[in-house]
């Protein structure tokens, strides 16, 4: 998957979680399952492409869809979504 479209389905899933207090399971699991029923563009095998790409680039991922969560914080919450949607 070419950067700008794997930025582009990460931009997706952080516009929907841009206003979540804390990234816990919760949120991982809410994401999950919208990934699962078909609430973000893609299947579950272009999010887990996208997700291996964005959890390997160095690039920022927080700078298009700025969000209250650091670069750390995001990474730990796609590292989640990925283990999330990789156990279902």
């Amino acid at each position: 998957m070419a950067t700008d479209l794997w930025k582009g389905h990460i931009n997706g899933i952080l516009y929907g979680i841009q206003f979540e207090q804390v990234l816990d399971d919760s949120v991982v699991a809410w994401v999950a399952s919208g990934v699962i029923e078909g609430r973000y563009p893609g299947d579950r095998a272009a999010t887990l492409d996208a997700l291996d790409q964005a959890l390997r680039s160095e690039v920022p991922l927080n700078d298009a869809i700025e969000t209250r969560h650091s670069e750390e914080s995001i990474r730990a919450f796609l590292q989640g979504l990925s283990t999330a949607l990789r156990s279902r």
